[in-house]
């Protein structure tokens, strides 16, 4: 499973950091009509604030407003994939 840490620097200083997974990646698929898969090679700035303000959505942690007034409140967002998501190696069962 993909999975990402988002962390989110919002202008009055606070720092919230979110574990991106399972139905952000969906979400955002769905949002912008391109594979996760694809992501690198077409990155754009609001892909990667969508995905903070979606991950403080599910969270509640979003103020209760939508993407333009919240972002409108952050300084950056910074996002890093998690090559090994697991804890522990996985072990074929056949």
């Amino acid at each position: 499973m993909l999975r990402a840490q988002i962390k989110v620097t919002y202008l009055d200083g606070r720092v919230v950091e979110f574990d991106g997974k399972g139905r952000l990646w969906i979400d955002f698929e769905d949002m912008f009509d391109i594979s996760i898969m694809e992501l690198e090679a077409k990155m754009r700035m609001k892909h990667i604030w969508w995905l903070g303000y979606q991950c403080a959505k599910t969270e509640k942690k979003h103020g209760g407003v939508e993407f333009d007034p919240w972002a409108d409140g952050v300084e950056t967002v910074e996002f890093e994939v998690d090559d090994n998501p697991l804890d522990e190696r996985v072990t074929p069962t056949s």
